[in-house]
């Protein structure tokens, strides 16, 4: 009889020890992962350290992040090929690679692609996704090749494409601060028109409904905008066509398109000109829904004569788009700041 508890405690006994041989392996097996995680291997010098012959011999630049995007160098200027062509802004160019150069390894982070996000690693457009920067010769040959991630004080961290190993790395003298990669619009020059609100004398409006209108200001010291044509509308406050006539003092435009593969069909148009003898006229093209701007300046005198020629220089031959903002203030029907007067006949 004294056999089968003999027996039934023999059993208890090899279970209990196959449990904790089991729970022995996973525990080991947990410290070697969390110690291989936390390995941190001895990283020194710059993150790219052939950065300078890289960029001897950049041709095209690749960037990946929320949205991706090509720079192209095409006779000495670098271009956006998906704008068209149009010119990337060279200090951005200056940035990016101040930036690059001065990266310096701090030490190693994890190698579980489960926490690359946590350090803005994920690949590029995943959640927590880093900033790819791709840059190749021209022919297919890839010359540096880095993904950027979140950075945290004077630290960012940084991964090789393809590899899991992430690192903490610094920039060498901590005066170069990381640029703006994205959107895309970053890299080009869509504010360089800017009047200056004080400038501007007088703007002709024509909106795209109703009729158009004058603003004239009397001189620079003078506070707000009179309505000069048409006659029989009265303002409705002192101040009402300050906003449309002040349009040109500084415009951000949204985007950029050759002029002559856009479409479309004129609309609208407004023409400012400054004290010092400089009118620029925007013709407004409508695109569907969109509103784009066609810039051409002109020197009313001499001394505006270099303004006139600089900003036909950034926009000849291109179409500019306009955000609702711009366009409400640019074609403003007279409507919106004006009442026609009552004449005599229409009083009771």
């Amino acid at each position: 009889m004294s056999r089968v508890p003999d027996q039934r405690r023999r059993t208890q006994l090899i279970m209990a020890a196959s449990v904790a041989l089991i729970l022995t392996a996973g525990a080991v097996t947990t410290a070697f992962l969390d110690a291989r995680e936390t390995w941190r291997p001895d990283v020194s010098g710059p993150v790219l350290p052939d950065w300078s012959q890289a960029v001897a011999s950049a041709r095209v630049i690749e960037i990946s992040g929320s949205e991706t995007f090509r720079l192209e160098q095409v006779d000495g200027v670098w271009r956006m090929p998906s704008r068209d062509f149009y010119p990337v802004r060279p200090e951005r160019l200056a940035e990016l690679d101040a930036y690059l150069a001065a990266l310096t390894y701090v030490g190693a982070r994890t190698a579980s692609p489960d926490r690359l996000a946590r350090l803005g690693l994920a690949p590029p457009g995943e959640a927590g996704g880093g900033t790819r920067i791709t840059v190749s010769n021209g022919e297919a040959d890839i010359v540096a090749d880095i993904l950027l991630g979140d950075t945290r004080g004077e630290q960012v961290y940084v991964r090789q494409p393809g590899r899991n190993r992430a690192f903490a790395a610094r920039l060498g003298d901590g005066a170069v601060a990381r640029p703006d990669l994205v959107p895309a619009d970053a890299w080009l020059d869509l504010d360089f028109l800017a009047l200056g609100t004080n400038d501007i004398a007088r703007a002709d409006i024509q909106p795209e409904s109703g009729p158009a209108y004058r603003l004239v200001r009397a001189g620079v010291s003078a506070r707000n905008f009179s309505l000069r044509q048409p006659a029989g509308w009265l303002p409705i406050t002192a101040a009402a066509g300050d906003g449309p006539a002040s349009a040109l003092g500084r415009v951000r435009f949204r985007d950029v398109r050759r002029a002559d593969r856009l479409g479309g069909e004129f609309v609208a148009h407004h023409t400012a000109e400054t004290f010092s003898g400089l009118r620029v006229r925007v013709d407004v093209k409508a695109l569907g829904e969109t509103r784009w701007g066609l810039i051409t300046a002109t020197a009313v005198t001499d001394g505006a004569d270099a303004d006139a020629a600089a900003l036909n220089a950034a926009a000849e031959g291109w179409a500019f788009l306009l955000s609702d903002l711009t366009l409400d203030r640019l074609i403003r029907p007279l409507d919106r700041i004006a009442d026609p007067r009552e004449t005599e006949a229409d009083a009771p």
